[in-house]
């Protein structure tokens, strides 16, 4: 088949350290491993793509659109609404691309990767008679009006339900997110739980780290965080017990790898507790992060307790991946990725006292954090790699292609 994988989102760099910007080069990279993929791209940016089959298509503005983006500009003082103007127009450069593309080589089938304001794929896909597969992440419209600005909510609030109704297939990588579809007026059984994966190869045998950034490591119980460092992620809640584990295990160590808008509160924590306390390299690339977990002993991933949690955090799958256990917050799609005392331990969301208890307990009971692991990691890459997401994409897709092509000869047939 020849799969269109739409990605309209500015804020998702397909090179980018990211976890939307990993979970979508693994993915349509699995794709392209069974059939050929086209990958359209509001930013192909981030970073190099070395070794990444799919053809990358830059649906970026066009000359067109400049033009209008500068009268817009123009005609209005620039702001939340300009932009989001902008974003919309964006739809038109995206459904040319891919009847370019579709002419080019017929296209079987179209994914996207649901963003704000998209409406242009399921255009194309209606009108070429193919069928769309629209994975959603996260209830954008909500999350943008919540911790972001949305100044034209009833526009996003009708592009999200008419996408969301519309598509023939929808992807969610929890029951949460599965809830959120229905509720937005997706087919129940249209609705499929795809969690989050790992790369099974990039997970195998990483290389170790050059002495001068494992040096600090080494001799240490190392406490490894992955991830935005973002309120929400329990960031402040980490450190917290950090400084608490370290009253009863002198020797821990915290590393950090990621950026976000709380990283000056990790770099104060690195300043307070000094280098061979905490090590915090920033974002580093998505193939070096094997190899800087291989020197952990445990994975965290705290999140602060939310009303309904609907993440299904890469970060917990590649710290099992890498043979860690996993100490988390016990709530959501976590509870189905970690089972306590098996691959992991749950610990109540934004409570630093266990978290800080858990860590401890791990560290006076070697033998229990190496179980722990690798049962983790067994069930993981027997259960939960991106080439078996892959595979159940092509089954959604190849189960879709037939009938849609069937409905338009019979109108066409009929006129």
């Amino acid at each position: 088949m020849h799969i269109a994988y739409v990605c309209g989102d500015r804020g998702v760099p397909i090179g980018g350290t990211k976890g939307a910007s990993v979970h979508v080069r693994s993915l349509s990279q699995a794709l392209a491993a069974r059939h050929r993929v086209s990958l359209l791209a509001a930013n192909p940016g981030g970073g190099p793509l070395d070794g990444f089959t799919p053809e990358v298509h830059d649906v970026g503005y066009d000359a067109t659109l400049k033009r209008l983006k500068r009268r817009l500009a123009a005609g209005r003082p620039a702001g939340t609404e300009s932009r989001e103007i902008y974003a919309l127009l964006l739809g038109h450069r995206i459904y040319r691309r891919l009847d370019e593309i579709h002419r080019a080589r017929a296209i079987d089938a179209v994914y996207e990767r649901h963003s704000l304001w998209s409406w242009a794929a399921l255009a194309f896909a209606r009108e070429a008679g193919v069928p769309h597969v629209l994975e959603v992440n996260a209830p954008l419209v909500r999350e943008q009006a919540t911790y972001r600005k949305l100044a034209m909510s009833g526009v996003a609030r009708a592009c999200e339900s008419e996408l969301v109704s519309g598509a023939d297939v929808v992807v969610v990588p929890s029951e949460a997110l599965a809830r959120h579809a229905r509720r937005l007026g997706a087919r129940r059984a249209a609705v499929h739980v795809l969690p989050n994966a790992v790369d099974a190869a990039l997970f195998s045998a990483p290389p170790a780290l050059p002495a001068r950034e494992r040096g600090p490591l080494e001799g240490r119980f190392v406490v490894a965080f992955a991830g935005s460092l973002k309120a929400w992620h329990g960031i402040e809640v980490l450190l917290d017990a950090f400084r608490r584990l370290l009253s009863s295990t002198p020797r821990a160590h915290l590393l950090v790898l990621g950026d976000g808008p709380l990283r000056a509160k990790v770099e104060e924590a690195a300043s307070e507790l000094g280098g061979e306390r905490v090590t915090a390299p920033g974002a580093v690339p998505h193939e070096a992060v094997p190899r800087w977990l291989a020197h952990a002993h445990a994975g965290v991933a705290p999140y602060l307790r939310q009303e309904e949690f609907y993440f299904s955090p890469l970060k917990v799958v590649e710290y099992q991946a890498a043979g860690l256990p996993v100490v988390a917050s016990d709530q959501g799609h976590i509870r189905r990725q970690v089972a306590d005392l098996v691959t992991g331990i749950l610990v109540p969301p934004g409570d630093p006292i266990r978290l800080a208890e858990a860590l401890e307990r791990l560290a006076r009971q070697p033998a229990l954090a190496r179980r722990i692991g690798r049962q983790a990691r067994a069930r993981v890459l027997a259960g939960s790699t991106w080439e078996r997401v892959a595979a159940r994409v092509e089954s959604l897709v190849l189960a879709r292609v037939a009938a849609p092509r069937l409905r338009l000869a019979v109108g066409r047939s009929g006129a």
